[in-house]
């Protein structure tokens, strides 16, 4: 029994394997915060791994690090990192020889990695740096996680290149801390992936 299930996995994940397609991404990603806080933006690096199902239906799964920051002056600016899971289904339909337009859409999980900012609290006139991870440091509690549902459009050139731009929308509330107030984030992206 052990064995007929083994090779029943391997031929599954080898049926997968034969329709399954590598990307390497990276791009420019914006985030917008509902409560008032300036917008970020950066850029981001990725790769996904798309596994067609069936009848031109196909997952990707992947992973990504983003860089986004926002700065007014030296004294002034946040800096954060994060690294993004994103599981999007998508679906190929092909407009012209060598060209397909793939509508998707999926969940994506955040975690915060790093979260820097200066900017009102100073010391003896110094304005300084803090984290916005610490919750003694800053006097707040930023949430590091985060689950968006989003959805864009890619156009697919020759099965080499694919240009994209979507759209994502937070749902979980950024804000831990006791005053109530809500953090959500919202944003935009765009770039193109290289197919292997």
């Amino acid at each position: 029994m052990k064995k007929i299930i083994l090779t029943l996995a391997l031929a599954a994940v080898a049926a997968l394997s034969a329709n399954a397609q590598i990307g390497v991404t990276a791009g420019y990603a914006q985030k917008n915060f509902t409560n008032g806080f300036e917008n970020e933006a950066g850029l981001f690096l990725g790769a996904n791994y798309n596994i067609e199902l069936v009848n031109g239906i196909a997952v990707a799964p992947g992973v990504e690090f983003a860089m986004l920051n926002y700065k007014k002056d030296a004294n002034n600016y946040q800096k954060e990192n994060y690294l993004a899971v994103p599981i999007l289904f998508n679906y190929g339909i092909e407009v012209a020889d060598g060209f397909k337009l793939i509508p998707y859409l999926g969940p994506t999980i955040s975690f915060g990695i790093s979260s820097k900012a200066k900017g009102g609290v100073s010391w003896g006139g110094i304005t300084l740096a803090t984290d916005e991870y610490d919750v003694y440091e800053t006097y707040s509690d930023y949430n590091k996680f985060d689950i968006l549902v989003g959805g864009g459009v890619a156009l697919e050139v020759m099965e080499m290149v694919r240009a994209f731009v979507g759209y994502n929308q937070g749902l979980l509330n950024r804000n831990n801390d006791a005053d109530g107030s809500v953090i959500k984030t919202s944003g935009l992206n765009f770039g193109v992936a290289y197919l292997f």
